[in-house]
């Protein structure tokens, strides 16, 4: 079964808006770009905005010859209503410490 298209039967074409996570030159340390949270190692969260839909990205990214940071495909994106609810859930677990005791 096919999905109805939502395209309009206009023949201008509605601008879209540029996405944050479209950075295609890469990054460096020094200069994470905004909406780029390094969560350790080579992993980064990274909120978009593309094509006006909200999306947090958890994304492991590599580092090139060059030292510019690029994302991988190895990543998996959420709604923020979905990364919400799943933060909610992280605080109110009983994760182990850095120590190894429960919090």
């Amino acid at each position: 079964m096919k999905r109805a298209s939502s395209a309009s039967t206009s023949s201008a074409t509605p601008t879209k808006k540029p996405s944050t996570f479209s950075n295609t030159g890469g990054f460096t340390a020094d200069s994470i770009p905004q909406h780029h949270y390094h969560l350790g190692e080579d992993n980064y969260a990274v909120v978009s905005d593309f094509g006006d839909v909200l999306n947090v990205h958890i994304r492991k990214f590599k580092m090139n010859e060059n030292g510019r940071i690029f994302p991988t495909k190895n990543g998996v994106s959420f709604s923020p209503y979905v990364w919400e609810s799943i933060v909610t859930e992280m605080v109110n677990s009983s994760l182990p410490s850095e120590t190894g005791k429960k919090c």
